[in-house]
């Protein structure tokens, strides 16, 4: 009989809400979400990069990414300035170049805790499959 509970789907859904729930509560005391971070992150490794590269890069559609932005902008943590025609870029503002350190150290914490009954080995070979399995199935 089909098990739906041993299923990719169920056990990744799963996973991802765990996943997310812990990554949550380690950006709370800095006053980020984990969509937050994300976009803060991409936007500090290439600062001026567009809302349309932003969700490009994130592989996320345009609307979440706007909203995303909209709540950074309103709560100071990105700037935008105007580039070659109407286009505008993102930048990081001085709080969040303050605090995405500590965001980035409390993601790769979350993130060791969540593989901490893996070796080395076994974290690595599951996030390479993973990532083969994202790359196998982009729409």
């Amino acid at each position: 009989m089909f098990d739906h509970k041993e299923t990719l789907f169920h056990v990744t859904s799963q996973l991802s809400r765990r996943l997310a729930n812990g990554v949550r509560e380690s950006l709370a005391p800095l006053g980020l979400h984990p969509a937050q971070f994300t976009a803060l992150a991409e936007i500090g490794d290439r600062e001026g990069l567009t809302q349309a590269e932003l969700a490009l890069r994130l592989e996320l559609e345009q609307p979440g990414v706007a909203r995303t932005l909209a709540g950074l902008l309103d709560d100071g943590w990105i700037e935008k300035s105007t580039l070659k025609g109407r286009a505008q870029g993102l930048y990081l503002s001085d709080k969040a170049r303050k605090v995405l350190p500590d965001a980035a150290d409390a993601v790769a914490r979350a993130d060791r805790a969540a593989m901490a009954s893996l070796s080395r080995t076994e974290a690595a070979q599951l996030i390479d499959g993973l990532s083969e399995l994202v790359a196998a199935n982009r729409m």
